[in-house]
């Protein structure tokens, strides 16, 4: 319990030094349009692939019905060196905020934002703020990762745990370092066997991976390899044994297979960097959100986890919430203070 309660103060010291930092960049002032605004949402897939695009556009929608005088639109299937064109193209059809969904999309829009000043340009996924205009949005990706940690460490039997991803990218490096910590946390003995192949899309290359840490004595995997992970999860099912489903729930893709699934909620980020749009609060920093706003979580087990482990795991996820919740308030105690 000792071990446990260390990882979680090392969250909450971290958390409050990316909050401090992001304190200290001065305040922009930018011209926001909420009278009739238009936003659009740049998809790297997709908007139909029951994956990120499509939810990251529900979240859209959902705003669109909430705040009814927005105007919305969504552009997708667009390859980084398409992006200029396309960003040029709407800025001729007068769009105030321009949404690109991809950390691919990174760097193109790092050259292309201070072109358009006018114009408020959000990164969802991005790692990088280095123009007034523009700003990231991110999961808490070390909390996911640590929650699915903590429920594979509690249920492996061999203690060997799995990961399977699609490449390498600071958010997947985040959840694997996060996860890392969950699963010593509760399971000092475990060990994670990370596998990386190079591919977001190829469920047989997800099957190949997932059969070789099996063999090796893997008996709980996960993954982020987006449609690859079908693959995994396949592999995992023939193999009788369990895999964690990721970023949405997996369950009815092998019932007694998935024992429950970690959340990352691309449609609440969404919504969140449109709301900041209309409040007025956007600044040119990276925002994360998790489980205080219910953009991480946990599914439910289904019946595939014992009663007294997924208690375990419960108050666990409680106490993250908790400790960002306290967190939150004590920047928010910052800021009253430096207002006086």
């Amino acid at each position: 319990m000792k071990t446990l309660y260390k990882y979680l103060y090392i969250f909450l010291f971290f958390s409050l030094l990316v909050l401090f930092c992001s304190s200290c960049i001065r305040k922009q002032e930018f011209n926001f349009n909420t009278k009739n605004p238009q936003f659009v949402l740049i998809l790297p897939g997709p908007i139909n692939d029951s994956s990120l695009n499509e939810e990251a556009y529900k979240g859209l929608k959902r705003f669109k019905g909430d705040y009814g005088i927005v105007r919305i639109a969504a552009i997708e299937k667009v390859a980084v060196d398409e992006l200029p064109n396309v960003v040029a193209g709407l800025i001729k059809l007068k769009y105030d905020y321009i949404i690109a969904h991809g950390y691919d999309y990174g760097s193109t829009l790092q050259k292309i934002t201070r072109k358009y000043p006018d114009v408020f340009f959000c990164n969802i996924g991005g790692d990088k703020v280095q123009a007034p205009n523009l700003c990231t949005f991110n999961f808490k990706d070390e909390q996911y990762g640590y929650l699915v940690g903590v429920v594979a460490g509690l249920n492996t039997a061999t203690n060997k745990v799995g990961i399977i991803v699609g490449g390498k990218t600071p958010s997947v490096e985040r959840v694997i370092i996060g996860m890392r910590k969950g699963l010593r946390a509760v399971n000092p003995k475990a060990d994670l066997v990370v596998s990386y192949i190079n591919s977001w899309t190829d469920i047989t290359k997800g099957k190949e991976a997932a059969n070789t840490q099996i063999n090796t004595g893997v008996d709980i995997l996960t993954h982020l390899a987006d449609r690859a992970g079908i693959g995994i999860i396949k592999a995992a099912e023939e193999a009788d044994i369990s895999v964690i489903g990721a970023i949405q729930d997996q369950h009815s893709i092998a019932p007694t297979t998935v024992i429950n699934s970690g959340i990352e909620d691309a449609s609440q980020l969404v919504y969140l960097a449109c709301e900041h749009y209309i409040d007025k609060t956007l600044l040119p920093i990276d925002y994360r959100y998790g489980l205080k706003h219910q953009v991480v979580d946990l599914t439910p087990s289904h019946g595939n986890i014992d009663p007294s482990t997924e208690n375990r795991i419960s108050a666990i996820k409680r106490q993250l919430t908790d400790i960002e919740v306290r967190q939150d308030e004590i920047e928010e105690n910052k800021k009253l203070r430096r207002q006086r």
